[in-house]
């Protein structure tokens, strides 16, 4: 058995498939490239795929990793060549690396994402006023978001300064305003893009809809006493 971590991409039209469909369309690709893929045993074995995070619908990423179980290795090259001759446009393979059979998941060492969000302004703003609303934000100890829950009917409170522990930065670009958020995962989870772009807007006066917004995350990495490395290190 060889373990395959591959970088790969979505963007594109794929950004706006949910999780599962994205992953029904990577073993598509997959299947489609003739890869030796090792299967799970028995009454409903499935492909021995997985991914370092779940993509919500409208997140696209520049970088993604994926771990791919083969029964046998074939040269990165290859599979590179294979995957992205049968992908669809918005798809590719970047690079990866064979990794050690019992190294972590990629979800258990995924912790640090920068994202891009982008959004049309809903009024004029200038770029002093922007960097002056950003700093207020960046400067406040603590920015709590509350999350309801249909299910348990039970709102939950976020500190969004937990997992912001670099400043978020911004541009104007025409009409639209562009984010640069970091966001890192503890122990206790993560917070969404979105709950950062609403946040903004509903208690900082940030001049967007705070439903209208895309994202496409640059960096995924597994960060520790304060240093970022890539997934392929681990």
């Amino acid at each position: 058995m060889a373990r395959l971590r591959l970088v790969i991409k979505k963007t594109g039209s794929l950004q706006f498939l949910s999780h599962l469909d994205f992953a029904g369309t990577v073993r598509y690709i997959v299947t489609r490239a003739d890869l030796p893929v090792l299967y799970s045993e028995g009454f409903n074995p499935h492909m021995k795929i997985s991914f370092a995070s779940a993509l919500g619908v409208g997140v696209g990423a520049d970088e993604e990793y994926m771990d791919l179980e083969l029964a046998e290795e074939v040269p990165l090259g290859e599979v590179m060549v294979r995957m992205n001759s049968t992908s669809p446009s918005g798809f590719a393979v970047l690079g990866g690396k064979y990794v050690d059979a019992k190294a972590p998941k990629l979800m258990a060492v995924a912790n640090y994402a920068v994202y891009i969000l982008c959004g049309p302004l809903t009024a004029a703003v200038n770029d002093e006023e922007l960097a002056a609303l950003l700093k207020r934000f960046n400067e406040a100890t603590e920015v709590f978001y509350e999350k309801y829950s249909p299910k348990t009917k039970k709102t939950r409170r976020i500190d969004v300064k937990e997992h912001l522990i670099e400043d978020v930065k911004g541009r104007i670009n025409g009409e639209n305003l562009e984010l640069t958020v970091p966001i890192y995962q503890t122990e206790a989870g993560a917070i969404k893009p979105i709950q950062v772009w609403e946040i903004l807007a509903k208690d900082f006066a940030l001049p967007v809809d705070k439903e209208l917004m895309l994202a496409r995350r640059t960096a995924l990495r597994h960060r520790q006493q304060g240093v970022n490395r890539s997934l392929l290190e681990e």
